[in-house]
């Protein structure tokens, strides 16, 4: 990754492209468990039951790689 796409990804992480091939076509959707309308979540380490925040995920359509993101960063 040149220093450019580096700070590209520091500043939108969403909207780089794939850091496995470079390339920026993604499939949009969300992680699911075996229960279709129940999310995976990110919840740090000092918050109690309850809080975190909705994982999103990208698929890139060349190399299938998936990246998952905090829904509070949602840009797409």
């Amino acid at each position: 990754m040149d220093e450019l796409s580096k700070q590209q990804y520091k500043e939108n992480p969403q909207e780089s492209p794939c850091p496995i091939c470079g390339q920026q076509n993604f499939i949009w959707g969300r992680t699911v468990e075996e229960h279709p309308s129940a999310w995976m979540y990110f919840r740090a380490n000092d918050v109690g039951w309850g809080g975190g925040e909705k994982l999103i995920a990208r698929k890139c359509s060349n190399c299938a790689n998936v990246q998952l993101f905090a829904d509070s960063l949602k840009v797409h």
